[in-house]
């Protein structure tokens, strides 16, 4: 037997919050804003200014901060306070690694600054560790502007997955539109309405009042990137009752949907075109009779969902490609690396479609639209 798996895709490298020339410009102008600053103040007191400690302190405070914010930014992805598990312990690893930072900070920059000329105890253990406790707040400021980025970066980045989402819901509907409006789906349910009239005129009129319906709810389609299952359904089980119409004694349908499943969240046309292709590409081509099942269950925090039919097989999984590559590309974009999905499928023993994606149950208060 053949798997073909596409879960958790290899995360991409992600890139520096904020560029290395973005870094060292800003603390460049900050270094020279306090420069200033200290000129200003010394010249309202009618003081000299100090230019060695003034204008070299400032640079080597800046270069040293510079140097040491790629590594608070890293800290901040590493430790992420945003997340809401293991906060406490991040919290805690902020808290030495500021110490840390400002004390290495202020040993470099007395060694740098006093060197041979140091006046006994200016670069001793005491006074570094004092004076290091003054400039713990910088790496708390500088966390907070990494968090600021990242958060930024986050909001960007959830209106382009939108963007993108909104796309391809409306690629699915068009797509759904053009399988279903193709000239054979139209062709087939006509002729079996033809054929009807002359042996059954009530099951003729359920056909067309079934086909009508169909129809309908593809043509308006949804606005909104995830339905409930029971919508997903409602789309679904109409298609199969046409085909079951079709084909009266070739297709059994096998429905094993948890009831804690129905308001589960999941993306709007899922199911219809897979139980499609499964029609189409497994069962219609069988000679026999064939049976499809679709299953939903709750496991933890996850949804499962399960296609299966018992037609051809490895046969038609090439049929089925696109249809797969699209529905892997809008997981892709709506959970990230947070689904599974795997695919099992061998000559003349049918085709298997597993799903797995985060239990999101609809909001209180939000009811599936009658159909």
């Amino acid at each position: 037997m053949s798997t073909t798996a596409g879960p958790l895709k290899t995360p991409q490298k992600t890139p520096p919050l904020v560029s290395g020339p973005t870094i060292a410009l800003a603390w460049l102008l900050f270094s020279g804003f306090m420069v200033l600053l200290i000129f200003v103040q010394n010249l309202s007191a009618g003081t000299p200014t100090d230019w060695r400690e003034a204008l070299g302190g400032r640079l080597l405070h800046g270069l040293i901060w510079g140097l040491l914010t790629p590594v608070v930014f890293a800290l901040a992805a590493r430790f992420n306070l945003l997340e809401r598990r293991h906060r406490l312990p991040h919290l805690l690893a902020h808290a030495a690694a500021s110490y840390v930072l400002t004390l290495a900070y202020r040993l470099v920059y007395a060694t740098v600054m006093h060197g041979s000329g140091a006046t006994p105890g200016a670069i001793s253990l005491n006074t570094v560790v004092a004076n290091a406790n003054n400039w713990v707040p910088i790496y708390w400021m500088l966390l907070c502007i990494a968090y600021a980025v990242q958060y930024r970066e986050r909001y960007r980045e959830g209106r382009v997955r939108a963007a993108q989402l909104e796309t391809q819901l409306v690629q699915a509907q068009l797509q759904a539109l053009k399988m279903q409006l193709q000239p054979h789906f139209l062709f087939n349910s006509m002729n079996a309405v033809s054929a009807l009239m002359s042996q059954d005129v009530k099951a003729a009129r359920r056909m067309l009042a079934q086909l009508s319906q169909f129809l309908r709810l593809v043509l308006e389609g949804t606005d909104e990137q995830e339905v409930t299952l029971e919508q997903e359904l409602r789309l679904t089980r109409l298609y199969l009752e046409i085909e079951q119409t079709r084909f009266p004694d070739r297709l059994a349908v096998r429905y094993d949907i948890g009831p804690d499943t129905q308001g589960a969240l999941l993306p709007a046309l899922l199911l219809q075109p897979v139980v499609e292709n499964a029609v189409r590409h497994g069962l219609a081509p069988r000679a026999g009779a064939g049976e499809l099942a679709v299953r939903a269950e709750k496991q933890g925090d996850r949804l499962l969902l399960q296609v299966q039919d018992n037609g051809r097989g490895a046969a038609d999984t090439a049929a089925r490609g696109i249809g797969l590559r699209n529905l892997e590309s809008r997981l892709a974009t709506l959970y990230g690396p947070d689904y599974a999905l795997a695919v099992e499928s061998a000559p003349a023993c049918g085709y298997c479609l597993r799903l797995s994606i985060p239990f999101r149950r609809a909001a209180a208060g939000v009811t599936p639209e009658p159909a």
